[in-house]
């Protein structure tokens, strides 16, 4: 079928990147400071931004990294310790490229359900009680890749609490914290326990995810070692990509396109929750996100997961496989990512997804 509809990546539109600022950002960072940012330097990036992180976060610059998009931050980080001696606790569904570097240096997973009032940390507090060491536990506290939940203030508490008692570290990854619509923003892991809290996120979703510039603030005890991988690795990470975001940041250019992003952003979400609304009542359940990219959907009816994509594709729908996000299971998870598609497509696509379950086989 022509026309494809694609409710897959979650990737910004084209609309949304400022070339012309970006253009005058690489102008200004190229003949003001060209020594600083065409030459080798450290692995924790380009010290101007790692500043300007830290008086935002209230942070010591020297426990910031910036890399090649945050993912490669906590790539860093894991590799630091010798493979198949971590226990990673997670929120399921999760990232599912988080899923695929846990495995890689072969960790040791401990899933805890997401549910509609918070993760389950039961299965935490279980491996917990029972003696068995978690080195970090890994949670999207703000409009969640892939369901858009955001973790409840007391579930935050919770795992705070659990992290000081038990003495493990938390990985709280936060890329869409500034991409919230509406409702009252919760104070984050890192806010409550910095000392505890590995702080991800990255300027991906705000200014443009070809610069690859992402961070991590970290504890102290972590950041050394870490940033000894990201030197052996690539020396250091791009320092024009840092400085464009840098200069772009100090004109007050990010706080502008903030307000250009989430009247873009919540004008679709709004599309997309309306038309599953009409369509999908009965045949999913869901919750309409205060913000992020991403509206999670499980499906009603038992699926299978490969039957329900190539059935989709007849419907001229791509979708994205919800196994991925799970250790196991995920066949009746369907993320849909409003972000980067048209008010029409989005329209359509929902109708086509409704489409796809009516007449699911068998």
């Amino acid at each position: 079928m022509e026309n494809i509809i694609e409710l897959t990546r979650g990737v910004p539109p084209t609309k949304s990147f400022a070339v012309d600022k970006l253009s005058i950002c690489a102008h200004d960072a190229l003949a003001g400071y060209p020594d600083k940012i065409l030459q080798y330097s450290q692995s924790f990036g380009f010290l101007p931004l790692r500043e300007s992180l830290a008086e935002i976060y209230l942070a010591n610059k020297d426990q910031i990294i910036i890399g090649t998009g945050s993912l490669q931050v906590l790539d860093h980080l894991l590799r630091s310790f010798p493979t198949g001696t971590l226990r990673v606790g997670f929120e399921e569904p999760t990232y599912d490229r988080t899923i695929t570097q846990l495995k890689r240096v072969q960790a040791s997973l401990l899933p805890c359900p997401l549910k509609l009032e918070g993760v389950d940390l039961s299965a935490l507090r279980k491996n917990l009680e029972e003696g068995k060491k978690v080195d970090f536990f890994y949670v999207i506290s703000d409009f969640q890749n892939p369901t858009g939940s955001v973790m409840p203030l007391e579930k935050r508490h919770e795992l705070v609490a659990l992290a000081r008692e038990h003495h493990f570290y938390i990985i709280e990854d936060l890329p869409y914290r500034n991409l919230r619509y509406n409702g009252q923003s919760l104070p984050s892991c890192y806010e409550l326990a910095p000392e505890l809290t590995c702080m991800m996120s990255s300027f991906s979703k705000l200014i443009a995810p070809g610069l690859r510039v992402g961070f991590m603030i970290l504890p102290k005890e972590l950041v050394h070692r870490t940033a000894k991988v990201a030197e052996d690795t690539y020396i250091n990470p791009s320092y024009l990509d840092q400085a464009l975001v840098y200069e772009f940041c100090c004109r007050g250019w990010l706080e502008e396109h903030l307000v250009f992003l989430k009247e873009l952003y919540s004008h679709r979400r709004d599309v997309m929750a309306d038309a599953m609304d009409r369509h999908l009542t009965g045949l999913c359940d869901w919750k309409r996100p205060d913000g992020g990219f991403f509206i999670g959907s499980f499906v009603k009816q038992s699926v299978q997961a490969d039957v329900l994509m190539q059935h989709a594709l007849k419907h001229g729908l791509k979708l994205t496989d919800g196994r991925g996000f799970y250790t196991q299971g995920g066949d009746q998870f369907v993320r849909l990512p409003f972000c980067a598609l048209e008010d029409e497509q989005i329209e359509i696509g929902i109708a086509r997804f409704a489409e796809t379950l009516k007449t699911y086989p068998g």
